[in-house]
């Protein structure tokens, strides 16, 4: 929900802008069948504006063939705050409204909603209802399985629900309603409603699920690949990066198939797209070789006469000589900087980084230039030349003979590496499509070469080349490549095995989805797509050994967290901490039960503490030992607890004290009572701490005992947990 808000904020700035640009409202042609008054009334009648945002403005936009108005309240009291809406300027329906409140920052804790998921939904499904009336019959519930609500926030909680739009009974994700309630009023504070007016085709003629999986698999959608996860950190001197074996979906389609003509669906006029595949073009960059090198880091002149001494480096006037010796340097320019600094990928590397700029910058001419010159072997490794643009005029070059300069280049500066790089026919590497269609000759070509190693690609490593076509000449050049811990390719997975395996986390689903193109969204087609089931998270890549689903960061793909409803504890005297502690994904050892009569366990508790205080992801599956270790780490574990022993209740105490980091204050001795009968078989140094959870409600015993031996069972801790994570500071 934070990043919904975020995308809803930056909407509301790109309103201000043109109601900057078109005060009062403009629009093109006809004035719109919805006026400004109606827009205004309509969203009035619907939702209640606070009354402290008194600043009102307006704006008429269009896009894609809709027209809207939008409207914008805003408090003028200096705390901030906005009510932003959009109104279709045609029918009338409300099909954006965000409101953002300012609320002071809580420390972190428990936020504990004031009503239910269930009750949220309710009231999303009265609006939906309501403001979605003439698309009901066409939505369809999209399991919110995945929701957890996280127990450690910094404001109110907010229940998010979403429905996908149906056509022809075929989902249609790109489209439907998503509807945000807060939990601690149940207002509904975000609405949208994307709804694309367009022809769709028939399903009718549509290829079987079967068929589709056939085509997947001939077109050799999965590659197998050598893939480098990204780096956490720096690495240690002599360490080298060690990529896996994977298959992964390297194609033109990004694993979309046609499903009226059963052929992959391939975009080479500049289309593509939207969300191809479950967003597989976040990964482009990595998959083209041509990810960020990082920031360089320059050396002292000290380092640098050291490093010259004892790895024998070349010079800065040899490092300028090597770049002559493959490109002159035009004459208007003169060396601006010159750095030594290390390879992004291999410590061991140096790299002199070379500038030149124009002293009179002349738009005619070249007015910059960067080189890169491996220090210890002399190579180019890369240049950039800003030449004065020539996208405006025709190619002069076809494809095949801009491919044929930048080989010829490549066989002359690395003669040794170009044998073993090819090029990467899928890659869309630079903004023109590719391949081109006969006659194409854009004024720029992009080339990509990915490394071989043991014949398998190797995408994180290659080279780059920019050919300018009009003026027949190269503007840029790249070489990366690095020292790689490859390992061997054995036991492999067979292809059409490894895209079994991925298809079973990935399953081929029929949807339609939108192409967009150069001037805006286009048609509508009909296709199958590998996508994730909702609410369960979408394997990247497979290992190429084994098949094991595998994300972005080439680790085992986790189960997302999800809520757990549990069906043992119906009239359970905590049963409403329970449910919350089960709609934040904790204490679901048993899944769908919950045994709450069944006495706590220390590792049980702590991880429950752990998930609550710092979130599930990351603590919900760690090893028992290290749930200790962390416990013990954050000072609430001081007790010598084996992973498996019960929990007392002056333990109990003593753990959710420390929780709320009050254990300084229960140490002060002299200064506690507490109204228990018992008091004097508490153990030394219980006192502060069961006066305190007595005090803060915590813990109240068995009203005039306090039992400090008693074994707490899980619904006890689960009820002293919440009503410790409800303590306010």
């Amino acid at each position: 929900m934070r990043r919904l808000g975020q995308r809803l904020l930056v909407w509301g700035l790109v309103v201000l802008l043109l109601v900057t640009l078109f005060p009062g409202g403009v629009w093109a042609g006809d004035k719109p069948a919805v006026s400004l008054e109606q827009a205004i009334r309509t969203v009035k009648d619907n939702f209640d504006i606070p009354g402290d945002f008194t600043s009102f403005t307006s704006s008429f936009n269009s896009y894609d063939g809709r027209s809207t108005w939008s409207l914008n309240w805003n408090a003028t009291d200096g705390k901030g705050g906005g009510f932003n809406a959009q109104v279709d300027a045609a029918t009338g329906e409300i099909i954006n409204m965000n409101l953002w409140q300012p609320v002071d920052r809580p420390e972190p804790g428990l936020q504990v909603p004031a009503i239910s998921q269930d009750e949220a939904r309710q009231a999303a499904e009265k609006v939906l209802k309501k403001l979605a009336a003439n698309h009901l019959a066409d939505l369809q519930a999209v399991p919110a399985t995945d929701q957890v609500i996280p127990l450690n926030n910094y404001g109110p909680v907010t229940y998010g629900f979403s429905w996908q739009r149906l056509v022809n009974g075929i989902p249609f994700p790109e489209n439907g309603v998503n509807i945000g309630v807060r939990g601690d009023d149940g207002r509904v504070v975000n609405y949208n409603l994307n709804w694309t007016v367009a022809p769709f085709p028939a399903a009718t003629g549509a290829i079987t699920p079967e068929k589709a999986r056939q085509a997947f698999g001939k077109a050799g959608m999965l590659e197998l690949q050598y893939y480098l996860p990204p780096q956490p950190g720096p690495l240690n001197a002599g360490q080298k990066p060690s990529p896996q074996l994977v298959y992964i979906l390297n194609h033109p389609s990004n694993g979309l198939i046609d499903a009226l003509t059963g052929e992959p669906l391939v975009m080479d006029d500049g289309r593509w797209f939207k969300d191809g595949a479950g967003g597989m073009g976040e990964i482009a960059k990595l998959r083209d070789g041509s990810a960020s090198q990082g920031a360089a880091k320059p050396l002292s002149p000290e380092e640098i006469k050291e490093i010259e001494k004892t790895a024998k480096m070349i010079s800065q006037d040899a490092a300028i000589a090597a770049v002559k010796k493959w490109l002159p340097i035009p004459a208007n320019l003169t060396l601006s900087s010159a750095n030594l600094a290390t390879d992004w990928q291999d410590p061991a590397t140096r790299i002199w980084n070379l500038s030149w700029n124009a002293s009179k910058p002349d738009p005619g001419q070249v007015n910059y230039m960067t080189a890169r010159v491996d220090a210890t072997t002399g190579e180019l490794v890369g240049f950039d030349l800003a030449y004065p643009s020539s996208e405006d005029k025709p190619g002069q070059l076809d494809r095949q003979g801009a491919q044929q300069m930048a080989e010829d280049f490549l066989r002359q500066v690395q003669p040794e590496r170009f044998r073993e790089v090819k090029l990467d026919a899928n890659s869309r590497y630079g903004p023109g499509p590719i391949p081109l269609k006969a006659g194409q000759n854009p004024p720029v070509q992009y080339f990509n070469y990915r490394r071989l190693v043991n014949g398998i690609p190797f995408p994180a490593s290659g080279i780059n080349v920019t050919v300018d076509t009009v003026a027949k000449r190269i503007t840029h050049y790249n070489l990366n490549w690095g020292q790689f811990d490859f390992p061997a390719p054995d036991n492999l997975l067979p292809a059409g095995q490894a895209t079994e395996a991925f298809l079973k986390y990935r399953p081929l689903t029929l949807t339609y989805t939108r192409i967009f193109g150069p001037n805006g969204p286009g048609e509508v087609r009909l296709v199958y797509q590998p996508v994730a089931a909702p609410g369960t998270p979408a394997a990247a890549m497979v290992d190429a050994r084994n098949g094991q689903p595998l994300d972005w960061q080439g680790n085992p793909l986790k189960q997302a967290s999800r809520p757990y409803r549990f069906n043992d504890i119906a009239g359970n005297f905590a049963e409403k901490e329970i449910n919350l502690l089960g709609q934040a994904g904790l204490f679901g050892e048993y899944g769908a039960t919950f045994h709450p009569d069944e006495n706590i366990t220390a590792v049980s508790l702590l991880r429950a503490m752990l998930m609550a205080k710092n979130g599930v992801q990351g603590n919900s599956d760690l090893k028992d030992e290290e749930v200790l270790k962390r416990a013990r780490d954050q000072g609430w574990l001081k007790e010598d607890l084996q992973p498996g022993d019960s929990i007392t209740r002056e333990n109990l105490a003593r753990l959710m004290i420390r929780l709320l980091n009050l254990d300084h204050v229960a140490r002060i001795e002299g200064i506690y009572q507490v109204p228990y009968t018992d008091a004097a078989s508490l153990a030394p140094g219980s006192l502060g701490y069961v006066a305190l959870a007595w005090g803060l409600g915590i813990l109240k015993g068995n009203g005039t005992t306090f039992e400090p031996g008693h074994q707490v069972t899980r619904a006890e801790a689960a009820a002293a947990l919440v009503r410790t994570l409800s303590v306010k500071p």
